[in-house]
């Protein structure tokens, strides 16, 4: 009888931990689709789909400087940073992509 018992307080106790794993999976789930993100601060999500700003490369020039070069709204931006300033080298429109070639047709 003793068996018995034990036996179903392990079910029990197992049980218990596949429900708050279970919970827990859902909240993050709920946290990446932006269910609750968009109730609690008015986030629409965690990834954006469309984002304007972006770095394309990053040069260390010294340990105190590097150089940045930014993308933002279809602005290429040349960046050095310091320690103590922030210097804008150039900007300029980012350059168009070139069209694929179709290898069938040649256009």
């Amino acid at each position: 009888m003793n068996d018995v018992v034990n036996l179903s307080q392990y079910l029990l106790a197992l049980m218990v931990l596949l429900g708050l794993l279970g919970a827990m999976g859902f909240f993050a789930y709920a946290v990446q689709r932006g269910w609750i993100l968009q109730g609690v601060t008015g986030l629409r999500s965690l990834s954006a789909t469309a984002r304007r700003l972006a770095i394309s490369e990053t040069l260390i020039v010294d340990p105190r400087r590097r150089v940045v070069i930014i993308r933002c709204d279809g602005r290429e931006h040349v960046l050095l940073l310091g320690a103590e300033r922030e210097t804008i080298l150039s900007s300029t429109d980012v350059p168009a992509k070139p069209a694929s070639i179709d290898r069938e047709t040649g256009r």
